[in-house]
């Protein structure tokens, strides 16, 4: 029997990947182990976001062939900077757009596969980094593909509501790991001028709606109360099968229950065009949080940055969502030091976030990712000027009612509304 280890340095959607291949490996009767040592196979799914994450991925493939064991390399960093992973590894690699449309690719990758790729269903828990050397992440090894551990996230759900409340943000946070991840699409078609994540992801491949409502159903039946829809651009959701995310929201929120209902990264563009529709299904009171990243205030900035570029229609929009559901919590992300913005501009996206009122929010410094659209904007801001605008922020939010959450990472804060 074979032994893989798998390892994730990227984002959620690339952990349900993750997740799927493990899924592959073991009904294909590969032994998945917990420490590379002991592995024959090392999948490493990289990100290649920014340039900051594949440095990371770099240095970890690198520590990763140390070892006596294949390394193959997923994740989207084959597709972004093949270049520079060629210069340090020439092994087999798993974009992830071939997951998608052309799975057949790892059945050639691991020898011997009697069950294929494209028979795996898509996951909905996310994969998680285990460290046999830690008695707690051993045992949740052992635990997490058992039944057990649908009991002991549907346990952890009722705890976290009983004692934090279900609109206290720090509730929001904890139940990440608790919630049923719904994937409702991959691919972009959005073409925003810092981001290169459209290289890796492909072309929108959306689910149908029923098999979406299949897998919500099969998450009540195991017990989950919590749900995360979540996509590469969830808004472009059924562009290519004739339907809309409208009509996907709208029959999960008709589906019976006690439940709840997250949407992740709503592009403010989609959240415009359909804001009628949206408004209606969230007075239903199935739809608890929106992500909603309007990354700037200025809709000079927002045209540099290849986004949606009205603030008063994505305003209008926000408000109208609060007014419909007072219970929906709002989340965004702005990005500080856009090359070329002003620090009147980043007032004015500091002065958005108090005026909508968003619950909860990341704020990120700039970081510059090679080859995009973004690295050809000029003048660029010194990294001195963006530290001095982060810690500008930050004093600012608090001053406006923000209680500024602290991170272990120096690029980016969170904060949130100290009555929420």
């Amino acid at each position: 029997m074979k032994k893989a280890f798998l390892y994730v340095s990227a984002c959620e959607r690339r952990e349900l990947d993750a997740k799927r291949i493990e899924k592959y490996l073991i009904r294909n009767n590969y032994l998945i182990v917990t420490h590379p040592k002991d592995a024959d196979i090392i999948v490493f799914i990289a990100c290649a976001v920014l340039d900051r994450p594949t440095k990371i991925s770099l240095e970890k493939i690198k520590e990763f062939q140390k070892y006596d064991a294949e390394l193959i390399v997923g994740g989207c960093l084959p597709a972004i900077e093949p270049e520079k992973l060629r210069a340090v590894f020439k092994g087999k690699t798993i974009p992830v757009e071939d997951l998608n449309n052309n799975p057949d690719k790892l059945d050639e990758i691991f020898r011997g596969i009697k069950i294929p790729f494209r028979e795996i269903e898509d996951s909905n828990i996310l994969f998680q980094n285990t460290d046999r050397s830690k008695p707690m992440e051993t045992l949740k090894t052992i635990l997490k593909n058992t039944r057990i551990h649908d009991f002991y996230y549907a346990f952890r759900y009722y705890v976290f509501k009983k004692i934090f409340g279900e609109h206290v943000i720090l509730y929001r946070l904890l139940l990440k790991e608790s919630s049923f991840q719904i994937r409702t699409s991959w691919g972009c078609t959005g073409k925003c001028s810092y981001c290169a994540i459209n290289k890796a992801v492909g072309k929108l491949k959306s689910k149908t709606i029923e098999e979406c409502i299949k897998e919500f159903k099969k998450g009540l039946k195991k017990g989950y109360k919590h749900f995360i829809l979540t996509a590469d651009n969830i808004g472009a959701y059924g562009l290519d099968i004739g339907t809309s995310f409208p009509e996907l929201l709208d029959a999960l929120t008709l589906i019976p229950g006690e439940h709840d209902i997250t949407v992740l990264n709503l592009h403010p563009a989609w959240l415009v065009r359909y804001i009628d529709d949206i408004e209606k299904i969230v007075k239903r009171n199935k739809i608890l949080n929106i992500d909603i990243p309007i990354q700037s205030g200025s809709n000079r900035i927002l045209r540099l940055m290849n986004r949606y570029s009205n603030i008063e229609k994505i305003k209008e929009a926000c408000l109208r969502l609060k007014k419909a559901n007072t219970r929906l919590i709002l989340g965004t992300d702005c990005i500080i030091g856009f090359p070329t913005e002003t620090l009147d501009e980043l007032r004015k996206t500091l002065d958005l976030l108090v005026e909508i009122g968003f619950h909860v929010g990341t704020a990120i410094k700039y970081s510059q990712k090679t080859g995009t659209k973004a690295e050809e904007i000029k003048p660029a801001l010194t990294k001195k000027e963006i530290n001095k605008r982060f810690k500008f922020a930050k004093k600012y939010l608090r001053k406006k009612g923000f209680s500024i959450i602290h991170t272990p990472h120096l690029h980016y804060f969170v904060f949130s509304q100290k009555n929420k």
